[in-house]
This record gives C-alpha cells, structure tokens and sequence, in this order.
C-alpha cells in the first residue's frame, strides 16, 4: 500500500520536492515522514510511503520523485539470507532509467554491504537508528543535487 501525506505549506515555496520512502517497518515510515515534514530546506516535501517494493516500482513508472530512501531489508525481493535485497530494489530502479538520489538505509553495519550499495548508485548510505543532523544534511544535499539532474 502507498500513503501520501498532505502538503506541509507551513515551510514556504511555490515548488514541492517529492520523496519516496520505502522501508518494510510501518513505524521507520511514520518516523521518517514526521523528520523530513519538519526539515526546513526552502521547500515542502511531499512524502510518500510504501512497505512494498513492487508498489514502490509500480510508483516510480507512473510518477516522477527526487529523492528515494530505501531500505537495505526488503522482504519479498531477493534472497532474504542476505538481508541485501534493498540493493535488487536499488538495481531495478536503476534499470527503470529512474535518476532520482537514492539514500540507502540499514540498522547492519556491514561495510560490504554500503561498498555494493555506493557501486549500485546509491546516494549515500544511513544507519538506523538515525543520526538526525546527518540525515537533515544528505537529505538536503540529494535533493539539491537533483536540481542539477
């Protein structure tokens, strides 16, 4: 299922950036959701959330974000012994032609796993829990990056 949240008109401009969260844990999605309503980069953001990575793919052909934060843990997609399959997602959104930045997101510190997620062409890379000012900082940068794009 995809939730979309009401435009926050309370952070000013005319141009609303739109942000697709896909994560299997319905409360990271209403954390996330409430975080990025309360960053104050010049713009709305306009938050969508999905616990599915087929509704999240079936989204992104319909419809155009500028940022994606993606969950390494995925169930459904790939192998779940690897607990990687965010990356199959992140692969499938790149075949897709989709150029929007990509923040992925895990609670396993792996290194391999951030190393494959950055060769995929991933963003950047977040922890859980989340370190707030880091997030603030990448989501801002993602989202100015895709002004270029």
């Amino acid at each position: 299922m995809v939730e979309t949240a009401p435009r926050n008109s309370e952070f000013m401009t005319n141009v609303a950036k739109r942000v697709l969260i896909i994560d299997d844990q319905r409360n990271v999605l209403d954390v996330l959701r409430e975080i990025l309503a309360s960053f104050q980069h010049g713009h709305v953001y306009e938050i969508t959330t999905t616990q599915s990575a087929a509704d999240a793919l079936g989204l992104l052909e319909r419809e155009h974000v500028d940022l994606i934060l993606l969950d390494m843990v995925m169930p459904g997609t790939g192998d779940p012994l690897l607990r990687r399959q965010g990356l199959e997602v992140l692969k499938r959104i790149r075949q897709l032609g989709i150029k929007a930045p990509v923040l992925m997101m895990s609670g396993d510190y792996e290194r391999q796993k951030e190393a494959n997620a950055m060769t995929e062409g991933a963003f950047a890379y977040l922890h859980k829990p989340f370190d707030l000012r880091q997030l603030d900082q990448l989501v801002a940068r993602a989202t100015a990056s895709a002004i270029s794009r």
